[in-house]
């Protein structure tokens, strides 16, 4: 079958489910869900509850670790009335009659019920005085799949003591399989975090979010999502690579025109900025309340990650794409269903590298943002952050497809895929482990990794090392450090 047929079975084959995925909520705990509502990560801050009220939440109340309601001196508006008082929270909106809130007057103070998933048909929960007060299905609004955001929770480590593998030797073939092991477990967490977003995404929009959030780096991830989520991917349907630039620039506010501080004449004249200022001038999103300032970026010393490059790859990126990210990367993906060998798998990866790598044009050849040079003709994507948008974002959203499709042959080429796959330019917590494991003698180099290995690495400091968690450590536990004397 030619690739031209290839592209065309697919098309037929993609779709949109109409039945709504419901969350494994095995793997989510009333604590994860706290720390939800209390670091506000929602990509609105106007929402809706269940009975269609809508709720707007300006401070989520203090953080309440003893018995009663779990926030309280909460100030929420409820259809633009402020309301003061209490906030609770269950995984499921089942729970407040479970646990019998309904029973208990500590709870009448509470004024609105916040909750992961509804499953419920109440449409408002009852408190012991009979009041009836608004419940808030959380995960509609969720801004990160559940996977970033439990790495954000993720405490920075406080307790002072030593790794208990520090200094020993090490079986690297054991070694070897327990970050195997970690990684497959880390991957397929992934996933079913990202799965969770499809109750309200639909793939399209599900691939866009996660390739900018993927493109921001640490510093501008989120500004990335939240810029998506402003500009939904459908609106990008028939429209020219310098409008979607236009579009994106305008509603992130990088625009020289929304500076607080002026450009000289040379940077505001230049030809391709006077396009954008009037294509922007031009489009519906102009004529919308300002979403975002420039102050909500961040530009680093290296120049090659301004914010502003990143906005440029994401727009010829959706231009490539002709209508659909999906069947850009789809059929390349199906590939490995059908790939047999680790020589065929590193070709497929290869393509999808090749389909994602963006090199500069027009204005973005000799600029990192507008009325500033110093990037040298450089790469927009390059190979490594490629390979790692590759890893974190489109093969854990084609697993997704592969499941609702009931293609197990593509669940486990995917699976393979990820196996052989390239590793990372490396990132702090992979150095830090590294350091931490690995000595002059046995070096890291020796488990010959890949982007499981490396996806298992992190796995281990966020599971373990981070919380201190030495005695369920996989490597002592597995057997990967030689006894000594032994």
């Amino acid at each position: 079958m030619d690739d031209r047929a290839e592209v065309e079975r697919l098309s037929k084959l993609f779709r949109e489910i109409d039945e709504t995925h419901r969350p494994d909520l095995d793997r989510i705990d009333e604590a994860f869900v706290q720390k939800l509502w209390h670091q506000q990560r929602f990509f609105d801050t106007n929402m809706e509850a269940i009975d269609r009220r809508t709720i707007r939440v300006l401070k989520p109340g203090v953080w309440n670790h003893n018995e009663g309601p779990d926030f309280m001196h909460a100030e929420i508006e409820i259809d633009g009335k402020l309301h003061v008082g209490d906030v609770e929270i269950h995984v499921q909106s089942s729970e407040w009659y479970t646990h019998k809130h309904h029973l208990n007057s500590r709870y009448n103070r509470v004024i609105l019920h916040a909750v992961f998933f509804n499953d419920d048909f109440n449409l408002r929960t009852r408190l012991q005085n009979n009041k009836r007060i608004p419940t808030l299905e959380l995960l509609k609004w969720i801004a990160v799949d559940t996977g970033d955001l439990h790495d954000d929770t993720q405490g920075e480590t406080t307790e002072d003591g030593f790794c208990r593998v520090t200094g020993k030797q090490l079986n690297i073939e054991v070694l070897r399989g327990v970050f195997e092991s970690l990684g497959r477990e880390r991957f397929l967490e992934k996933m079913e975090s990202m799965r969770l977003l499809r109750t309200r995404l639909d793939f399209e929009q599900l691939l866009y979010e996660g390739i900018m959030e993927a493109l921001g780096y640490e510093r501008n991830s989120k500004a990335l999502r939240e810029l998506a989520q402003h500009v939904p991917f459908a609106d990008f349907d028939q429209k020219s690579e310098l409008e979607i630039q236009a579009i994106l620039f305008g509603v992130a506010g990088l625009l020289p025109s929304q500076r607080e501080e002026p450009l000289p004449p040379e940077g505001t004249d230049d030809p391709s900025v006077v396009a954008l200022e009037e294509l922007w001038r031009g489009s519906e999103y102009a004529e919308l309340p300002p979403r975002m300032t420039e102050a909500r970026w961040r530009f680093t010393e290296r120049p090659f990650n301004h914010p502003t490059r990143r906005i440029a790859a994401i727009s010829q990126l959706i231009h490539r794409s002709q209508g659909s990210l999906m069947m850009y990367f789809l059929p390349t993906c199906e590939k490995v269903a059908s790939a047999d060998t680790p020589k065929l798998l590193r070709t497929i990866e290869k393509e999808l590298i090749a389909l994602l790598m963006i090199e500069p044009v027009g204005y973005w050849k000799k600029h990192s943002n507008f009325g500033i040079g110093g990037t040298q003709n450089a790469g927009l994507i390059g190979k490594s952050r490629a390979i790692d948008i590759i890893v974190n974002k489109i093969l854990p959203v084609a697993y997704i497809w592969a499941i609702e499709a009931d293609s197990q042959k593509l669940q486990e080429g995917i699976l393979k895929l990820y196996s052989v796959g390239s590793k990372s330019a490396g990132n702090q917590i992979i150095r830090k482990i590294d350091k931490q494991i690995f000595t002059e003698a046995q070096q890291i180099r020796l488990l010959k990794p890949t982007a499981k290995i490396e996806q298992g690495i992190i796995r281990l400091h966020k599971n373990y090392c981070a919380d201190w968690l030495c005695d369920l450590c996989p490597i002592l536990e597995h057997g990967a450090v030689f006894l000594e004397g032994g």
